[in-house]
């Protein structure tokens, strides 16, 4: 089973921390009036705050972002499947010990080992709101390119028979629609298993505006849905 990727973040001002960090600057010796940047190493931070359960979790990196207000987030894996919660987190900052709210999720299994196919899900929010993700796969064909006489580059290009699946966001009445994320990879294969493809995933917040007025998502609510793929309405609310 290859484990689904979970970002989390907790927001708020820095303003110093109860442990030596070194500061850094972006120019050792800057000019009147030029911008430059302050910085300092947020693995300790992040270490402290994000101390998850190792046999539920398994931790890749963490990543601090900095702006009006500092974005501490931590690349996860979970390991079970089905329902899971992280939380409540707590950690000490400027002598005071803040603890965070507990967040309930459901790990969804991975995808089959295949190189076609097309997968859309509908995850409850409440009563009004859901977000639809669709994973989509599409078969790659091997592309060689010799350069020159010593050099030879391979690559992996998508067939032209299939492309990527979407929402119509413009033609759903009674909602409001968002982009919540998408994201692209090409998995060349050159074994000879013929199992190269292109993985495709979106997903949309949908949220109904009037709550006395169904929302039903039909196949005609999605383009470049591929014929095989049977379809199912999606109800919601």
């Amino acid at each position: 089973m290859k484990p689904t990727f979970l970002f989390i973040a907790l927001f708020f001002s820095i303003s110093c921390y109860s442990q030596t960090l070194e500061l850094h600057l972006s120019l050792p010796q800057p000019r009147l009036g030029q911008s430059f940047y302050l910085s300092f190493s947020s693995d300790t931070i992040s270490k402290q705050i994000f101390n998850l359960a190792p046999g539920k979790f398994k931790i890749n990196s963490y990543i601090a972002l900095t702006g009006q207000e500092t974005s501490f987030s931590v690349q996860i894996e979970a390991l079970k499947v089905g329902p899971n919660e992280i939380g409540p987190l707590t950690f000490n900052f400027n002598g005071n010990t803040y603890k965070t709210d507990i967040i309930k999720f459901i790990v969804a299994d991975s995808l089959p080992n295949v190189n076609k196919g097309i997968w859309i899900r509908k995850v409850p929010i409440d009563d009004t709101t859901v977000y639809i993700m669709i994973d989509q796969r599409i078969p790659t064909h091997n592309r060689i390119t010799q350069k020159d006489s010593n050099t030879i580059s391979m690559s992996a290009e998508v067939n032209d028979d299939e492309k990527e699946a979407g929402l119509k966001s413009e033609d759903i009445e009674n909602a409001k629609i968002e982009n919540w994320g998408s994201s692209s990879e090409t998995s060349p294969d050159f074994t000879g298993k013929g199992l190269s493809h292109a993985s495709f995933y979106k997903c949309y917040k949908v949220t109904i505006i009037d709550k006395s007025k169904p929302l039903v998502l039909v196949k005609q609510t999605f383009n470049n849905l591929p014929d095989y793929y049977k379809f199912k309405n999606i109800t919601i609310n």
